[in-house]
């Protein structure tokens, strides 16, 4: 028999298998698809906010990949070559072994096939609340981790204006700090801060872990 006549055998038996096996991944991938569309939407705001990183990494690895290719590829060319006289003697030998295999797989897989039709529609049968029920809560987390992305990503300003100043909230709160390191504190003994602004004295007011006082002047 040829190579070409063996090889041919060789894909049909690995056709065969895999319609055979075909009934069971499609009921597993069905019972999986709402879970991994909604995690698809839980994830989403993460995925694009790493999107950027990732496009930048991969353009910077675009012409490193580029040249381990076309340097390999000479010797992949050779390796195929070299390879291919082997690979057919091997498929000539492994011919009358994968008749030999298909005919005793064949009754097995016919067997596995029958009993495994009622315990597939079992499982999907029990299954089916609970994957709905995963789904809805899936649904409930992806919304919620969306809304707190959301309000993370917010970047918010505050500024006080009167007369001639204009005042930035967050500078106040860091002169507080720092003007409470320079009396001999150290930063990380701050564990709470207050911050009481009054235009009229030019001045903000700070206490420190309600205890420690300080002033600030514009």
């Amino acid at each position: 028999m040829s190579d070409k006549s063996s090889s041919d055998k060789i894909k049909e038996i690995a056709k065969e298998v895999s319609k055979a096996a075909e009934p069971v991944l499609q009921s597993a991938k069905e019972a999986a698809e709402p879970i991994i569309r909604d995690a698809k939407v839980a994830a989403k705001p993460y995925m694009d906010k790493a999107k950027p990183t990732i496009d930048k990494a991969v353009a910077a690895a675009e012409p490193v990949i580029k040249d381990a290719v076309n340097k390999a590829e000479p010797a992949i060319k050779n390796a195929a070559a070299k390879a291919e006289p082997m690979v057919k003697d091997a498929a000539a030998k492994a011919e009358p072994y994968v008749k030999k295999a298909k005919k005793a797989a064949e009754p097995v897989i016919n067997n596995i096939i029958d009993k495994a039709d009622p315990i597939i529609k079992e499982v999907k049968k029990k299954t089916e609340p609970a994957a709905k029920k995963a789904a809805r809560t899936a649904k409930v987390v992806g919304e919620d981790l969306t809304e707190k992305a959301a309000k993370k990503s917010i970047k918010t300003e505050a500024y006080i204006q009167y007369e001639n100043h204009e005042i930035r909230i967050e500078d106040i709160y860091d002169r507080a700090k720092s003007d409470y390191v320079a009396k001999g504190h150290k930063l990380t003994e701050i564990k709470e801060l207050q911050v009481y602004i009054k235009p009229q004295d030019n001045a903000a007011y700070y206490v420190i872990n309600r205890r420690d006082t300080g002033k600030i002047v514009f």
